[in-house]
């Protein structure tokens, strides 16, 4: 996955410079917005474009490719939030509330049939060390049911096993992050008959970084076969 790394307090002080500006001559006022991680999991187009009341999140001639994550601001209020496949095909169309200073996840994932899109909060978890790193697990891959994911040859947190294909109200349950030591793995998704479907070698998880660690893709499908992705997340 194309990792646009992100430290926390960078995250935060983007935030700030995002969401400044001068409202009257000689006044400085913050202007209240959020934070915007897009996620693309959806594998049934090259790339996708997300729109906020209409107005496109990303260049139109560089669209979010499949695999990949950006970051943008984002201003408060109900905002509309539409995802675009090539040429122009709607997805999905929802309504969202976004709050100040907050920082929230899209991801989109799913089929041409039924494309879905979910939406985390993120948080800092304060049992999380400094020296450790922070992790949540979502199933976004077709053809998969009751996967669980394995870090090196650590045991597997509750959290992480058996996770069927993700709905908003399972994706909120899972959004927390929780503490992970630090340092480079294999990391391997199994199925529930606990055979390996999908890994990934050498995965960094640096000290004081937030991820999501998500599986995508089709089973049993040589275009888009199932991938593990790794996204640096900014948590407030």
């Amino acid at each position: 996955m194309k990792n646009y790394r992100l430290f926390n307090f960078i995250a935060i002080a983007l935030a700030s410079i995002l969401f400044t500006s001068c409202l009257k001559d000689n006044d400085d006022q913050r202007i209240p917005g959020a934070l915007f991680t897009m996620v693309n999991g959806y594998s049934d187009a090259n790339a996708v474009i997300y729109y906020a009341d209409g107005g496109s999140l990303q260049n139109p001639y560089y669209p979010l490719e499949f695999k990949s994550y950006t970051q943008v601001g984002l201003f408060t209020g109900a905002r509309n939030i539409e995802i675009s496949a090539e040429y122009n095909k709607a997805l999905v169309d929802s309504t969202i509330t976004i709050k100040d200073s907050t920082i929230y996840t899209s991801f989109v994932f799913g089929t041409k049939s039924k494309p879905v899109q979910v939406v985390t909060t993120d948080r800092i978890n304060k049992d999380i060390k400094n020296t450790e790193s922070g992790l949540r697990f979502f199933n976004l891959a077709e053809g998969t049911d009751q996967v669980s994911l394995k870090i090196g040859d650590q045991s597997i947190p509750t959290e992480w096993t058996n996770r069927t294909l993700e709905t908003q109200n399972s994706a909120s349950a899972h959004q927390g992050f929780i503490p992970q030591k630090s340092g480079t793995y294999t990391v391997t998704v199994q199925d529930k008959s606990g055979k390996t479907i999908a890994t990934r070698s050498e995965i960094k998880l640096a000290e004081g970084y937030y991820y999501s660690v998500i599986l995508i893709g089709k089973a049993n499908d040589d275009k888009t076969p199932l991938y593990i992705g790794l996204v640096a997340q900014a948590a407030n």
